[in-house]
């Protein structure tokens, strides 16, 4: 923490050097050159230089999964009102949901983290003027407080990471990329799909401070699959990964309440509130989840300079093309 001044003078020089890179040739790892661009302009503008400028900033816990997972009724749940609208069925132009404690806005209210997103505050649900409320902005941030949420620590429902709406995977991307704490979201129907593992691999490959929910679990098979579930987070080497299960509920449906019984979520809000009120617990997520990021650098960037190596060289091909 001594170095944390010259870390941050570093990281912003860096931060420079990677926006000023263009890849306008469509040379075959040029897509994943541009991915790698914008996963490190996102970590360094939402994640990294705030964490470090700000330690005592509450922890981020962003829930990210893939299209009816229970996002957010999982959401609802830990806070225990509505504050995310749940569904299958999603608008086109969703606004993300931030929670936090009321004591904790203004950590959030300001540009300090997600500085492109606009902030926007609407009626609560059961006020009188609700139906008065503006409909979701683009490129939006809705910040909600509830006293249930553990000061300390913010809870945030990303859209769908395998959304129909291209907008809203890259909008999921980059708040998870904003996360101290990934909390990755799968149901019993689909927790070997590609999109939840490729969350999980990319969190492992980070050594981002991780925790799966198993949401949606019929009582009859929820041995099996716990288990089979298990067998493969070992196989992939997140066998340590703190995971919960949620079994299949009325209040699951779509169209029910949005909240879930306390019972189902407790464990995981445990969780989650001893890692906001342990300094112990607290340190290490963060740190874990900074150094993780700092570390990953080391083969990420000699990869994005190579595309822009390659970029130069085909340019000068072209050039020389012309010439002749």
């Amino acid at each position: 923490m001594d170095e944390r001044p010259q870390l941050i003078d570093a990281l912003s020089a860096l931060r420079d050097r990677v926006a000023a890179v263009r890849l306008p040739l469509p040379l075959p790892d040029t897509p994943r050159a541009r991915q790698t661009r914008a996963e490190l302009l996102a970590q360094l503008d939402d994640y990294l230089v705030p964490r470090l400028k700000d330690p005592d900033a509450p922890l981020l816990a962003v829930v990210g999964g893939s299209t009816g997972a229970g996002k957010s009724t999982l959401v609802n749940s830990l806070v225990g009102r509505r504050v995310s609208e749940s569904g299958v069925l999603r608008p086109t132009t969703r606004t993300p949901v931030l929670v936090c404690h009321p004591e904790d806005h203004h950590w959030f209210a300001g540009m300090r983290v997600l500085p492109q997103l606009t902030r926007v505050w609407l009626p609560q649900a059961d006020d009188e003027h609700a139906d008065d409320a503006p409909p979701p902005e683009e490129n939006a941030l809705r910040v909600e407080t509830a006293s249930s949420v553990p000061r300390g620590l913010a809870l945030l429902d990303a859209p769908d990471i395998d959304s129909l709406v291209v907008e809203n995977r890259l909008l999921a991307a980059e708040l998870i990329c904003a996360a101290d704490i990934w909390v990755m979201v799968t149901t019993a129907s689909r927790y070997a799909d590609a999109v939840p593992w490729h969350l999980l691999r990319t969190a492992k490959e980070y050594d981002a401070t991780l925790v799966t929910v198993l949401d949606r679990v019929p009582h009859q098979v929820i041995g099996e699959v716990s288990r089979q579930y298990e067998a493969l987070l070992d196989k992939a080497g997140l066998g340590d990964v703190p995971r919960f299960t949620i079994p299949e509920l009325p209040e699951s449906a779509d169209g029910a309440s949005g909240l879930l019984p306390d019972s189902a979520v407790a464990a995981l809000r445990g969780w989650l509130a001893h890692r906001a009120e342990d300094p112990a617990a607290r340190q290490q997520a963060a740190e874990r989840t900074a150094t993780g990021v700092i570390d990953s650098l080391d083969a990420r960037l000699p990869e994005l300079a190579g595309a822009v190596a390659a970029q130069y060289a085909a340019a000068v091909r072209l050039g020389g093309a012309v010439t002749a």
